[in-house]
């Protein structure tokens, strides 16, 4: 289950009396809570029909008194238990007997009361906990957005603050922040306090550049080694260099970047061979657990290279490795002579 599907419950009125929700997007988790919240307590009384309870300060017996208690001038009550600890890791406030009481109080949960957990940490779907609340309620997992959804979501947080934005920006804004890459961090709290700096960067103006998402954003590690080694097939080793001072500045290691450049010759080498031997790129992104979008990508940059070339790149990569390994050469300057030597 999604939130999408929580929230066409909501719509429809039949919301579950019983969830957990976690995930990596605890932005989503949040905004739909409040959504939930909007249509089902109301404000006026809000204090008396929504309760927060810190689940690494609470007991059983507070949990249910919770759920126990009757909502005032009001249909529905809200219990929410933030990080509860028998979901995860050591507990120290809920005992095992205390973790069976919960589970038997899942089947008589009150019609007018909705319990919600939500960790912020992995789960252990092992749990008998976290599967009893499956068979009462239901567990929601909170992922990051797809490439669909997400470009929906950019383009609707512009329209809140009343900007425009084209395909191609978004396109670039992900790129830049790096959202959609395999092991990315960014969430979509990240992206929107950058659509908000942006927005307040721009002013009154209406539509959102290309050159200002260059300016503003903070570019990944990723796209950074991406635009070194797009200079250093464009045969720009100024700009390779600049790149490789501003990322060092920035504080990142020699050994992690030339542990990405390395990566980045074996993408490409990689797929340069099965686009010779008539693979697509829908057929060569699930083979090297890449993206659809980032292999065109990808497919785009090896254009300024051919086989023999990268073959050779990937080689002096691992010499390089190596030289630095053994301390015959400054890191630095070893990262530096490879970028000479590939860009001249």
């Amino acid at each position: 289950m999604t939130y999408k599907d929580v929230l066409k419950d909501l719509k429809n009125d039949c919301l579950d009396n019983l969830y957990l929700f976690y995930g990596k997007e605890y932005y989503l988790i949040e905004n739909t809570i409040d959504k939930i919240k909007q249509k089902m307590i109301d404000k006026a009384f809000e204090d008396l029909n929504f309760q927060f309870i810190d689940g690494k300060e609470t007991n059983v017996d507070m949990i249910i008194n919770a759920c126990e208690t009757l909502p005032f001038m009001g249909e529905k009550r809200m219990v929410l238990i933030k990080d509860l600890e028998c979901f995860f890791g050591k507990r120290k406030n809920i005992s095992d007997q205390e973790e069976e009481s919960l589970i038997k109080y899942f089947g008589n949960i009150p019609s007018t009361t909705h319990l919600f957990f939500i960790v912020t940490n992995e789960i252990d779907k092992r749990k008998k906990i976290i599967k009893m609340i499956n068979k009462y309620g239901k567990v929601v997992e909170f992922d990051k957005l797809v490439e669909k959804d997400i470009y929906k979501w950019i383009e609707r947080t512009f329209a809140k603050y009343n900007k425009q934005v084209r395909k191609q920006e978004i396109s670039f804004f992900l790129d830049i922040t790096g959202y959609l890459e395999k092991n990315s961090t960014k969430s979509l709290k990240d992206l929107d306090n950058e659509i908000n700096k942006l927005c307040s960067y721009v002013g009154d103006r209406n539509l959102i550049t290309t050159q200002d998402i260059e300016l503003l954003a903070p570019k990944s590690i990723e796209n950074n080694i991406f635009s070194l080694v797009e200079s250093i097939g464009t045969k720009n080793s100024e700009k390779a260099l600049s790149i490789l001072s501003d990322m060092l500045m920035e504080g990142e290691s020699e050994i992690k970047i030339l542990y990405m450049i390395t990566r980045q010759f074996r993408y490409l080498f990689q797929i340069k061979l099965m686009e010779k031997q008539g693979y697509t790129p829908v057929a060569i992104g699930p083979k090297l657990g890449l993206k659809q979008f980032v292999v065109k990508k990808y497919l785009k940059q090896a254009l300024n290279f051919n086989v023999d070339i990268l073959k050779k790149a990937l080689e002096q990569c691992l010499l390089t490795d190596e030289s630095i390994k053994k301390g015959r050469i400054d890191q630095r300057m070893a990262i530096e002579l490879l970028i000479a030597q590939f860009a001249k």
